[in-house]
């Protein structure tokens, strides 16, 4: 059966959160259930991620826009949308399907109660939404199959919190504690396997309606990005992989520990313990990181899936 899943995520900063969502709408292993927004000009990024929705044929799959600010702040005004690199791709709701009504943290509760013990949340950016949603709705925790999160460098190390969790170590925190299933993926780990030019330019020849939203988004990012590397690279895909099985992302249990402390920036620290709450993603190897890609390519590459 398809895997549910629900991806939270701050589309439209880096690219590689765009091409993470659009393997997942091009995949058949994959049931998308809804996106959510977080970070900044969350409304900006929803009608990006529902730009790409429609684009890849399936204009009413849930998005919605989350939190702006960390926890346990609050919102503050929105950010400008300047902050948001490829926000050209969508400057208004013109020709958009309408953005869901309800709040990220409401609509991230409410299919974890609707699909118990079967949905999949990728966090693909700050965890605020997702500590919200636990710290309203308890349940959540329970109810959601997993939480995949990529978070921090400690599959070769020396060990080091990623920035997913250290721009919000609050959620991250009630993550951690929470009970839910969380599985914890090394950033970097695609860094040997990054689209190389060849690939952009497959994309751009393609001639594909999503293959020119791609484009134009590797455009605006490489142009608006200012430490962008030179080509896109494919980070937030490793979540997608790690629930494709063990044979893409191997893991082992172990335990994550978020400390936070009011003089210091917020520490990860890690135990292997094969009783451990926590999976831990593994290094990948060159050669399967590049399998990886060529994968991401050839469901980038495929005429839209439409779906009912």
């Amino acid at each position: 059966m398809p895997i549910k899943v629900i991806i939270d995520t701050d589309i439209g900063e880096n690219i590689d959160d765009l091409l993470a969502v659009a393997f997942a709408l091009n995949s058949p292993e994959f049931d998308l259930l809804a996106i959510t927004t977080v970070d900044g000009d969350t409304r900006a990024r929803s009608r990006i991620a529902r730009l790409v929705t429609m684009t890849f044929g399936q204009p009413h799959l849930p998005v919605c826009a989350g939190y702006v600010s960390t926890m346990p702040r609050g919102d503050r005004p929105v950010a400008p949308e300047a902050s948001v690199t490829q926000g050209a791709l969508a400057r208004d709701e013109i020709g958009l399907a309408p953005a869901c009504s309800l709040a990220a943290d409401d609509l991230i509760a409410k299919l974890a109660a609707e699909h118990p013990g079967e949905v999949h949340l990728l966090t693909l950016g700050t965890m605020t939404n997702l500590g919200h949603a636990l710290i309203r709705y308890p349940e959540t925790a329970r109810n959601l199959r997993a939480v995949v999160t990529c978070g921090g460098h400690f599959a070769r190390p020396p060990v080091a919190i990623g920035w997913n969790l250290s721009y919000d170590p609050i959620a991250a925190a009630i993550t951690a504690c929470s009970g839910v299933d969380w599985t914890l993926l090394s950033e970097g780990s695609m860094s040997d396997a990054a689209l190389r030019d060849e690939d952009v330019q497959r994309i751009r020849d393609a001639g594909l309606p999503t293959t020119g939203l791609l484009a134009r988004a590797i455009d605006l990012w490489k142009r608006n990005k200012l430490d962008a590397p030179p080509t896109p690279h494919l980070d937030d895909v490793i979540g997608l992989a790690y629930l494709l099985g063990e044979d893409w992302v191997p893991t082992r249990r172990g335990r994550a520990i978020i400390a936070i402390a009011p003089d210091r920036a917020a520490e990860l620290w890690i135990e292997h313990d094969p009783a451990g709450p926590h999976a831990l993603g593994r290094a990948l190897e060159r050669e399967r990181a590049e399998q990886l890609r060529e994968l991401v390519m050839s469901r980038l590459l495929a005429p839209a899936r439409a779906t009912s």
